[in-house]
């Protein structure tokens, strides 16, 4: 511990700051999400016995990855018309790991996160959507999340990090930790997690927690949020234009009504304006996300005039 003090503190000073807003008690940084989610459902397979997980077909494709590594079988439920998984296609979840996702890639829509009785393990992936709980205008949006058993947070998106910044939080980190821990002779302390320590990857985002304060992160969540449905508004306004539906968590998927989306999504891009291009229902359809608090959405908008 004594060669790496200053990084340990800030790494505890971050995760004590974060975790109460998710209602959890601890965790640790990681790179990335896709870490964060395969941590979490290796300490749901040998805490809670688990021996598949569930998740909606629009789950993020590392549940799969975490799934397969792990050696547990993998079943996928359908989502509805709103991108939410159907809870009454469920089915028996006594000996699985349930992922609910807050912030689905394609539409950022969120699953009902309220408790799912009778499962193992419950996991909300909100890697996109989970800094919405440090605002007060739109935690509601994730409500239930503290009834979780783990949480997978990227601080590279609404928290503005690098992209190896990540954190899985767990309800009862003590015994989480304990399950994710290897010790070593020459180890002063265990080794936790699939990488073990990297306490040094909390200097920038508790720089930039410190910097912003809760304020300052809620002000530009909050515009983030604004952004996008002034976007969508643009685009209901525009008869040339279609919405998928209105964005729950900043994420905007919307496509021209009279060409291809490649050939609008290459004329935006010729504009300084860029946005992906994604599938929904097998339909290719357009999506931009409200990730900087910078973005003008009426320049966007008129990018794809």
């Amino acid at each position: 511990p004594e060669t790496g003090e200053a990084g340990r503190r800030l790494e505890h000073a971050v995760i004590d700051a974060l975790s109460p807003f998710f209602g959890m008690t601890g965790g640790q940084l990681v790179p990335g999400s896709t870490i964060a989610n395969l941590t979490a459902l290796w300490a749901a397979r040998d805490l809670a016995g688990v021996t598949e997980v569930v998740a909606s077909n629009l789950a993020h494709l590392s549940i799969e990855k975490a799934a397969h590594l792990l050696g547990l079988r993998l079943r996928q439920v359908a989502s509805d018309k709103d991108g939410r998984i159907r809870r009454e296609l469920l089915g028996d979840v006594s000996r699985a790991a349930v992922v609910l996702t807050a912030g689905t890639t394609s539409v950022g829509s969120v699953d009902a996160l309220d408790p799912i009785l009778g499962a193992a393990w419950v996991h909300v992936d909100a890697a996109w959507a989970g800094p919405l709980r440090l605002s007060a205008r739109h935690a509601w949006r994730l409500a239930g999340i503290e009834g979780a058993d783990s949480v997978a947070v990227s601080a590279h998106k609404w928290l503005w990090q690098p992209k190896d910044s990540a954190l899985v939080l767990f309800r009862d980190w003590e015994r989480a930790r304990s399950a994710i821990s290897f010790g070593g002779s020459y180890l002063a302390q265990p080794n936790v997690g699939v990488l073990g320590s990297s306490a040094a990857r909390a200097l920038t985002l508790a720089a930039t927690l410190m910097a912003f304060g809760r304020d300052g992160i809620e002000r530009r969540i909050d515009r983030c949020m604004e952004i996008a449905a002034e976007f969508a508004s643009l685009v209901v306004a525009d008869p040339q234009l279609e919405l998928w539906g209105e964005p729950a968590t900043g994420v905007i998927a919307w496509r021209p009504r009279s060409e291809e989306p490649v050939a609008m999504r290459a004329r935006m891009a010729s504009r300084g304006v860029q946005v992906s291009l994604t599938r929904i229902a097998g339909e290719p359809w357009l999506r931009a996300v409200a990730i900087h608090p910078g973005i003008d959405a009426a320049a966007a908008w008129q990018a794809t005039q």
